[in-house]
């Protein structure tokens, strides 16, 4: 089963949730299959509760080292119960990293007549450093998208999340199970969304935002709440009104939500609620959301988008209807390379035709390369509400080096691995295939299914066999040749990192972690050699010389264990943090560690990197720069090339000295990619799919190629060849010709 919770909540019985993430009303659609958006599912529970209202929340972010918020917390949940509101929304980062303590805390917060009545969606923070965290969210809320019915309208929790990843996305599948689930609602029934991510204007938090606006189309989307940002912010556009609410962990405050009659139709009527200098409750009024009539913005859709893209120019043309009152028309090229974060964008206005109906301007794409891209055209009316659209373009690819592609399904995340000409291919629904990569596409050998894969597979040294990790809590291994199973090795908990295969006195071992576990097992039977407890979790992937087996931990250290029996041998602390959470974050939790030539131990953070003595944990030199997440490449000369993901950068290092021979910038992220070595050239795909390759010699940029727009890329790609393949999120397979 997987260690994610399951999206969907049909796979859960009322008897399975405990009702601690229900709603009353959506209990009692449950109980008794009352179709989506009918009456009869909104309608249970107003005997007990006369209000109409809900109230609404977000980013707790409980931390057990800072009670003050738990303190907040508790005060704003008793203000809520004292309302006795039928449902209570929560946006998510409910606590800070997922531990058992934070949930605990959080639960602790909640009178016991209030918890039934919570529905929870996650955030960034309450599972994505730990898989284990995401089944204890599971077990405590249920699944993290769900839909259900209330005071007449129907309500859909959204979670584009991805684990050990900050921003997130939909993909199709989840945009598919968003159109069924709204498929299902009456006409005129207004449809409320939550998630943790506000979407449109200026949030690029969610790779692939404009498949979800462009269902706002198509269904009576009247409101959106979230938050994330941790300011009170709203926006109206695509004939929704988003409010992103301020955060609960800095101030005691919440939302209450009335649906209320007005002469123009029914609105939902937002207040907040904080308590004020005295210790009292206070609330002032936020906005009116209207739930009936013309949704805002909706004329000035735009009717016909044309793009034509000549040199250096992109001509834009936009038509829009003959009952558009425009106030103004823009159009700018989508800020692909802003990643998880807020961009005011470079908007060019449009210059109108005689008769104000079409608009024509021009895009500068001089400094685009080869490939996919996205433009989006914005339509704003006199009250300051706006209409959205994003296009897609390319650009010719004139070394065709863009072969093929190939859909798996599901996201590859990290699971690529190859070996003799044969690519073994993984996704997080735990698809795995063995392919022989041709010049027009991939010639697939076999296919089967074990639990997700968010880690790297592993070839024993004499390529017989192939280990991948599994949030299954298994690691399996399987014969490259026929995907049939050697043996799968149950770990007791997720294997969320990649698996090291190393060889101790003449044995050869895997080596990974489970949870908060480090475990050897025999690499031919699966028989355990060893496992310790008690440095947390992680994510990475160990290192070995033989004698000692280098791993990072959750709790900010390094440790190296004994080879043989798996006894810490010593550890280094890497950051100076006090906190759980801190220490967690600044620490080499998904480091990719690795053995340099002249013997040191080579560990990543966020903020440095450290060659560390073998036998004594002793950092040798250290260098400032965010060089945990992306693997590093190890070169003939003894060399090392390392990622830097916040400069976005690529640099030769001296192993001797860790001073750089060259660097590169990359203009993009390279979160958790890394690159692949094909004739003295890094190819080093970005995390918003621009390609890049780097002379290893000087460090110059020879090439670059955008391969995706609305999915990110965290895989490190493989070389079978002159073919270089990459994994992204949409689940596709990229083949590129490097010869």
């Amino acid at each position: 089963m997987p260690s994610l919770p399951a999206r969907n909540h049909a796979h859960f019985p009322v008897a399975r949730r405990r009702l601690l993430g229900l709603g009353v009303g959506a209990v009692a659609a449950a109980a008794t299959g009352a179709a989506a958006g009918s009456p009869a599912a909104g309608s249970p529970g107003r005997g007990r509760f006369e209000s109409s209202g809900f109230a609404l929340l977000g980013d707790t972010q409980i931390d057990v080292d800072i009670p003050d918020r738990t303190e907040r917390v508790r005060w704003v949940y008793e203000q809520i119960a004292a309302a006795n509101p039928p449902v209570v929304c929560h946006v998510g980062d409910i606590v800070e990293h997922g531990s058992v303590a934070e949930y605990d805390a959080y639960l602790s917060t909640i009178p016991a007549t209030l918890r039934s009545r919570i529905r929870h969606v996650p955030g960034n923070h309450d599972w994505r450093w730990d898989s284990t965290a995401g089944e204890r969210y599971g077990s405590l809320f249920g699944p993290s998208r769900y839909s259900f019915d209330f005071a007449g309208m129907h309500f859909v929790a959204l979670d584009p999340s991805h684990l050990l990843q900050e921003p997130g996305g939909f993909g199709e599948p989840g945009i598919r199970w968003l159109k069924r689930d709204l498929d299902r609602v009456a006409p005129g029934v207004p449809i409320v969304l939550f998630c943790h991510f506000p979407f449109g204007g200026d949030n690029y938090y969610v790779s692939d935002q404009e498949r979800l606006l462009a269902e706002f189309d198509r269904y009576n989307v009247r409101a959106v709440f979230a938050g994330h940002v941790h300011a009170e912010q709203v926006q109206r556009f695509n004939g929704v009104t988003q409010l992103a609410v301020d955060d609960t962990r800095g101030t005691p405050i919440y939302y209450w939500v009335e649906r209320t009659a007005e002469p123009d139709g029914p609105v939902l009527r937002v207040s907040a609620v904080q308590r004020g200098a005295d210790g009292n409750a206070q609330s002032r009024p936020v906005l009116d959301i209207p739930l009936a009539g013309p949704r805002m913005a909706a004329e000035q859709r735009p009717r016909a988008i044309s793009l034509a893209p000549a040199g250096a120019a992109l001509g834009v043309s936009v038509r829009l209807s003959r009952h558009a009152q425009p106030a103004s028309v823009q159009a700018q090229l989508y800020p692909q390379h802003t990643y998880g974060l807020k961009d005011a964008g470079q908007w060019q206005e449009m210059s109108a035709d005689a008769v104000g109906r079409r608009f024509t301007g021009a895009l500068d794409i001089a400094t685009l390369p080869p490939g996919e891209h996205r433009m989006t055209v914005r339509v704003t009316d006199p009250d300051g509400a706006w209409y959205e659209q994003t296009r897609t373009f390319a650009l010719p690819d004139t070394g065709r080096r863009l072969r093929w592609r190939k859909q798996l399904g599901a996201p590859v995340q990290a699971g690529l691995a190859a070996r003799d000409n044969l690519l073994v291919a993984a996704t997080t629904d735990g698809t795995v295939i063995g392919a022989r990569p041709a010049g027009r596409g991939l010639n697939e050998c076999w296919r089967t299914r074990i639990g997700p894969v968010h880690g790297r597979p592993a070839f024993s040294p004499d390529g017989e066999t192939v280990y991948l990790p599994s949030d299954d809590h298994r690691l399996y291994a399987l014969d490259p040749a026929t995907g049939r199973p050697r043996f799968s090795y149950d770990a007791g908990a997720p294997v969320l990192g990649s698996p090291l295969v190393t060889t101790v006195a003449g044995r050869t071992l895997v080596v990974f972690a489970a949870g908060a576990t480090r475990q050897a097992i025999d690499a031919h039977t699966g028989a355990v050699v060893w496992a310790v407890t008690g440095q947390g979790m992680f994510a990475g992937r160990a290192a070995s010389e033989g004698t000692r087996v280098y791993a990072g931990a959750g709790d900010g250290n390094v440790y190296a264990h004994d080879a043989h029996t798996g006894t810490v041998l010593w550890s280094f602390s890497t950051n100076a943090r006090t906190t759980a959470y801190s220490r967690l974050i600044y620490g080499p939790w998904a480091d990719t560690l690795e053995i340099l030539p002249n013997g040191l131990v080579l560990v990543s953070t966020v903020a440095d990197a450290f060659a560390l003595d073998p036998a004594t944990g002793q950092p040798r030199w250290s260098v400032t720069g965010s060089y945990i997440y992306a693997p590093k490449l190890l070169l003939d000369d003894g060399d090392v090339v390392m990622f830097d993901d916040g400069k976005r950068t690529a640099a030769r290092v001296d192993p001797a000295t860790g001073q750089a021979r060259w660097t590169a910038s990359l203009g993009a992220r390279p979160v958790s990619t890394g690159a692949a070595i094909h004739r003295d050239v890094a190819w080093t795909p970005t995390t918003t799919g621009l390609l890049i390759a780097l002379d290893l010699t000087t460090g110059s940029v020879r090439t670059r190629l955008q391969l995706t727009t609305a999915a990110y890329c965290y895989s490190p790609p493989v070389v079978i060849g002159d073919m270089l393949i990459v994994g992204d999120q949409d689940g596709r397979l990229h083949g590129i010709d490097v010869g």
